[in-house]
């Protein structure tokens, strides 16, 4: 349910199969805000979205976005601990799901 709709209806796994076009990479850096600054405006980020003590990142494609993020970030001295694709968490089909359901309605 959000906005008094119901966006999704399924299992947990048949709503996570929904976002398998997704491409998800978490990334886990020494300076958790300065990162999301620095990937926000990195071409072929679809969104960033803080999730425990790092950030999940949707991509076109995950090989490019990897490099490009990491040149990024180090070119700001910012080191990288990990940053590697995942599985989408029911979280993150959740905040999909929810942009998708503003974004029709800001076309309708």
């Amino acid at each position: 349910m959000y906005g008094g709709h119901v966006i999704a209806l399924g299992s947990p796994q048949e709503l996570k199969d929904q976002l398998r076009g997704h491409h998800i990479l978490e990334l886990i850096s020494s300076d958790l805000f300065e990162s999301m600054s620095v990937v926000q405006g990195q071409a072929g980020v679809l969104d960033v979205a803080v999730f425990g003590g790092g950030l999940h990142i949707t991509v076109e494609d995950e090989a490019v976005a990897t490099a490009r993020i990491t040149a990024a970030l180090r070119e700001k001295g910012i080191t990288v601990e990990r940053i590697g694709p995942i599985e989408p968490t029911m979280e993150d089909v959740f905040v999909a799901m929810i942009e998708a359901a503003d974004k029709e309605r800001k076309t309708v």
